[in-house]
């Protein structure tokens, strides 16, 4: 019996040594940690600033220009839906009798929400005489597109009020070319019978480009213009022909200078014997520089 017991309790040290080193020892899962990420702040950046310089001129007026406008330009962006852009110009009437005389002045704000096919804004528009408060939008989808700028007007002179629109609400595009419809109109508050509307139709196209430069030309017809007084008289009608040249220069991947120069061709339809204005032709120059960041 004694050596049974000795036997005995040599197997049983024996199956506990082996336990020991054979076993896996049992390991406590832990979850891994969770950093959480946090998206940084949209910054205000600058993404562009210009100069441009614009010379108005109406057969029969100034021999230089009714319109000498000086201006400067900045654009900004918040994040990737929202753009801001500032325009501060200077105008002078320009004749080489008269000398140079300044006229006026504009400050343009403007803040614009951009969505996938469309954006919508808010700008405000001061000049001597009134203050324009818009709500551009535009829209996008394939090949059709368009924009409009619909405002009230604040006259800071006897005039009445005003209800303003400029639209191209639709646009056609095929390749280089665009067909557009365009509408201007503004029509007084307070009883006030005056309004002037302009119907346009719009062709646009790029003539010739290269890897940094390009040339383009549009041509539009008025074929529609209703202008009646204050007391409803119907007014001059102009129903007229425009040429646009333009052209665009890459001097570096962030420096573009651009210009465009338009001629009217005026053609008056003067009711109750009134007499066509003097003005056969208008002419508009500009030439304008932009730098990217």
């Amino acid at each position: 019996m004694k050596k049974l017991a000795l036997l005995l309790a040599a197997l049983s040290v024996a199956s506990v040594s082996y336990a020991k080193e054979v076993m896996p020892v049992a390991e406590v899962a832990t979850e891994p940690a969770v950093v959480e990420e946090v998206k940084a702040a949209p910054v205000l950046r600058v993404t562009s600033v210009g100069q441009y310089i614009e010379i108005d001129n109406t057969s029969g007026g100034y021999d230089i220009g009714e319109g000498v406008h000086f201006g400067n330009t900045v654009s900004l962006a918040l994040g990737d839906n929202w753009t801001f852009d500032l325009m501060a110009r200077k105008t002078w009437t320009a004749d080489t009798d008269d000398g140079m005389h300044s006229t006026n002045h504009r400050i343009d704000l403007a803040a614009t929400r951009h969505f996938e096919h469309f954006t919508l804004g808010a700008k405000w528009r001061g000049e001597s005489k009134y203050d324009k408060l818009y709500i551009p939008m535009s829209y996008e989808y394939g090949m059709i597109s368009g924009w409009a700028t619909p405002a009230y007007v604040f006259y800071n002179t006897n005039a009445d009020d005003a209800l303003y629109l400029e639209a191209e609400p639709v646009q056609i595009s095929y390749g280089p070319v665009q067909l557009a419809y365009y509408f201007e109109g503004e029509k007084a508050l307070g009883g006030n019978e005056s309004h002037d509307y302009r119907h346009q139709v719009r062709l646009r196209g790029q003539l010739f480009s290269t890897d940094n430069f390009r040339v383009g030309a549009e041509y539009r017809y008025q074929f529609a213009n209703d202008v009646q007084d204050e007391k409803g008289v119907e007014g001059v009608e102009n129903n007229r022909h425009i040429a646009i040249l333009n052209a665009a220069y890459d001097v570096t991947p962030n420096l573009t200078i651009d210009g465009y120069y338009e001629y009217d061709f005026n053609k008056y339809d003067a009711p109750n014997g009134q007499k066509d204005p003097a003005d056969d032709y208008y002419g508009e120059f500009y030439l304008g520089w932009t730098y990217k960041f």
